[in-house]
């Protein structure tokens, strides 16, 4: 077996798996769409910019939590920006499950390191 064979086997699978196609279907709907675009792209930088500062462990900042829910609503009025951030979220979702798959195969033979003790 050639393992780099493999990988672009995983490759064209993630190219051609349903997430993947709606992921980009919907990337093309807000490329046509500014304010769609617009939208989406604040509220995953708002959303990101809340989640680093969670991380960081600092105090919720009630203007930015606000700033988001406003956003929040107005992704859910909007068709375009709705459906993307839909299919982004989900596909996210099995990006980390492969992640996972991934890593923990990556993994084996490593644990005789015991990495994950100080």
């Amino acid at each position: 077996m050639n393992i780099y064979d493999k990988a672009y086997e995983l490759a064209g699978g993630i190219k051609e798996c349903d997430e993947m196609k709606r992921l980009a279907a919907a990337g093309e709907k807000i490329k046509g769409n500014e304010d769609a675009r617009k939208l989406v792209k604040e509220y995953l930088i708002a959303q990101m910019q809340a989640d680093y500062a969670k991380l960081a462990g600092q105090k919720q900042d009630d203007k930015a939590y606000e700033h988001l829910q406003e956003l929040a609503v107005m992704v859910s009025n909007n068709g375009d920006a709705q459906e993307y951030l839909q299919a982004f979220i989900r596909w996210q979702q099995v990006a980390a499950d492969l992640q996972k798959i991934i890593s923990d195969a990556m993994m084996q033979g490593m644990d005789v390191l015991e990495l994950d003790k100080k």
